[in-house]
């Protein structure tokens, strides 16, 4: 059994840990690679989570004071939480545990009818764009 390292402290990120384990197991897909990738995508967890929490102190924009100039600016965790959140995506999608991905998805969706190559106009029923 798989155990989160011990940087991991958050509990949402051990939650996750758990979750993503879990998810792998269903697809028979746990490996030592994949525990790799479950252990990066929960650091960035833990991460968001330490993020959130400075925006939730700070704000979403800071007064910045540079000797007499003051100005507000971006609090630069904003920008870090929005980053996390697409290499996590990067990961699930590289874990296959994206909702495009899904098992249950996969299997309900059909090939277009007639063996059409674009799936939506037979070579009959084009529009003028088409014909032109």
């Amino acid at each position: 059994m798989f155990k989160p390292k011990a940087i991991i402290t958050t509990v949402a990120a051990r939650e996750l840990f758990k979750t993503l384990v879990r998810e792998l197991e269903i697809d028979n897909n746990l490996s030592e690679r994949t525990i790799m990738l479950v252990d990066n995508m929960v650091l960035l967890e833990q991460l968001k989570r330490a993020h959130i929490e400075d925006i939730r102190k700070r704000g979403s924009v800071e007064l910045f004071k540079n000797g007499a100039q003051e100005m507000y600016r971006s609090n630069k965790s904003v920008d870090a939480v929005l980053k996390i959140v697409e290499q996590q995506r990067k990961l699930q999608a590289e874990l296959k545990l994206t909702p495009a991905s899904d098992r249950k998805v996969a299997g309900l969706v059909k090939p277009p009818e007639g063996g059409d190559n674009d799936g939506e106009h037979s070579k009959d029923n084009r529009d003028d764009f088409e014909k032109f």
